[in-house]
């Protein structure tokens, strides 16, 4: 999981401050930077908390490395303006009705 080696450079953490998070060994976060095992779902879920990113990130089903909670709000904002928005509409034709 070369996105765990990317992030942890990024953040200058060392592998061994990784490992104390995700409650593994050193060698293990070497193990799953170089693709020689995979991380099961709690500690990889450790992982991205520790590292401020989402799975879906470290998955690679995702090039977006913000935190699931920063893309939860994005959504929700986005959904509130058109809500705003499609308010907006409804009042102006009310207003014209009335």
């Amino acid at each position: 999981m070369n996105r765990i080696k990317e992030l942890r450079k990024k953040r200058n953490i060392t592998q061994i401050r990784l490992s104390i998070a995700a409650e593994v060994s050193q060698e293990t976060i070497s193990a799953y930077e170089n693709g020689k095992a995979e991380p099961k779902m709690d500690k990889l879920i450790r992982i991205a908390d520790f590292l401020n990113t989402s799975t879906d990130y470290l998955l690679e089903r995702t090039d977006n490395d913000a935190p699931l909670s920063d893309l939860s709000n994005k959504v929700v904002d986005e959904q509130l303006n058109e809500l705003i928005n499609n308010f907006s509409i409804f009042l102006l034709y009310k207003l014209q009705l009335d």
